[in-house]
């Protein structure tokens, strides 16, 4: 009987802790959504990542990632100063908490690349400024533009160079000619011609720290598809790095969330546990509905529904399957409800004891009760000091537990139900 008692309540109580670590992850899902604070975590990570301005705007605005708003003027191919890089790098993230590391290579490539190919065109625009002006240097700059945008051709270009009077003419027709050169070498099909684009972007990037991680980096690729690999190797393992920051962090909020949910709903482990064990009835009606919870697979449903909102990997299109703000809360509130439906004895009252607890022949046990509001003032009762610590120690095994996660408390909620089954 005594061991029965006793199993009885670790069961109630781990079922407990299981419902407020449900609660709690709910919570912390709601807070982070409201704020944004995977998106801004993951953007902060990039940053980090990604040192120099320029490249920084234009990834994070990439269309294939779209941290930020997408902005115009940070598009792979147009150039960027780094004060208008740093207002585009301001702005606030969309809710994108994840990356996939084939997309970073592939952003990443096509930035560095395209700056590449915009220098290689510069001596096209300079040789223009030099040679031309007024409306023959603007129809030779849109006329370079359009190359660049593939819409003309080479020998288009050259044939409208041929126009242009003499001196003109042949300064621009040379410069073509070595662009054209430029050129033919990237467009080869070998695999060693392919990084051409590649290692002269990075030679053009002006932060030196991220131009030598990136020089270091694919010192030894021989090929796009090998660069590739190890920019994938390279955002993988900070994204680990990220995320064991952040789990630290969501273990920081869990405690402080699961404190200040134990002091709102009062739920003070001790005076739970000393109640279930005092109180037979309560106690074995909580262990069924433990063990029913277990049987039915709805304690597991809950649990698994609350690690994967608070797991969610979002990108911009996925957005809309995320639970909104409201949804989460009616699901807090549910749990809630689920909890106080329990009879349990937690939440506060205000009773003031007749007669008052310093007097004699007071009954001790109203006096101690530590859910009466009216017994923790120093002015009602001599033991209010007692029945304050006790209270906090109370809310601070809640805390502690509650922070171990819902998954941690069912897997052990399950073992010792069938252990107890058992015996």
């Amino acid at each position: 009987m005594l061991n029965s008692a006793i199993v009885e309540v670790i069961i109630g109580m781990i079922f407990i802790f299981s419902l407020l670590s449900i609660l709690v992850t709910q919570i912390n899902t709601l807070i982070t959504n409201i704020l944004n604070t995977r998106a801004k975590h993951l953007k902060a990570g990039i940053r980090d990542m990604i040192t120099d301005p320029v490249v920084q705007a234009k990834f994070m605005s990439h269309p294939l990632i779209r941290l930020i708003p997408s902005d115009e003027r940070a598009m792979p191919s147009e150039q960027l100063s780094a004060q208008a890089a740093d207002a585009v790098s301001e702005k606030q993230p969309h809710p994108v908490n994840w990356i996939p590391a084939p997309l970073f290579s592939q952003a990443l490539l096509d930035i560095v690349s395209a700056e590449a190919e915009r220098n290689l065109y510069k001596p096209l625009y300079d040789a223009v400024e030099r040679s031309l002006n007024g409306a023959d240097e603007a129809r030779a700059r849109e006329m370079i533009r359009r190359l660049q945008g593939s819409t003309i051709t080479l020998d288009e270009l050259r044939a409208y160079f041929e126009t242009l009077p003499a001196p003109a003419r042949q300064t621009l027709s040379l410069t073509l000619e070595r662009v054209r050169k430029a050129q033919q070498a990237i467009a080869e099909d070998d695999a060693n011609s392919k990084l051409i684009p590649l290692l002269e972007g990075i030679r053009h990037i002006e932060e030196p720290v991220f131009q030598k991680a990136l020089d270091t980096l694919l010192a030894t690729a021989h090929s796009v598809e090998e660069a590739a690999a190890k920019l994938e190797f390279w955002f993988n393992t900070r994204m680990e790095q990220l995320s064991d920051t952040y789990k630290r962090n969501i273990q920081y909020l869990s405690l402080i969330v699961g404190f200040l949910l134990a002091f709102a709903l009062n739920a003070d482990s001790l005076h739970v546990a000393r109640t279930l064990w005092d109180d037979p009835a309560l106690r074995e009606t909580l262990a069924a509905t433990a063990r029913e919870s277990l049987a039915s697979g709805s304690l597991g449903s809950e649990i698994d529904q609350a690690q994967q909102q608070r797991d969610t990997l979002v990108t911009p299109e996925q957005t809309e399957q995320v639970p909104s703000n409201a949804d989460l809360a009616q699901e807090a509130q549910s749990t809630i409800e689920q909890l106080l439906s329990l009879r349990l004895p937690i939440g506060w009252e205000l009773t003031a004891v007749q007669g008052g607890c310093f007097q004699a022949g007071v009954n001790s046990e109203v006096c101690d009760n530590g859910r009466n509001i009216w017994n923790l003032l120093p002015g009602n009762n001599p033991g209010w000091l007692g029945l304050i610590v006790r209270k906090i120690l109370g809310y601070l095994i809640t805390m502690v537990a509650v922070a171990q996660g819902a998954p941690f408390w069912f897997d052990l909620l399950n073992r010792v139900a069938r252990g107890g089954s058992r015996s």
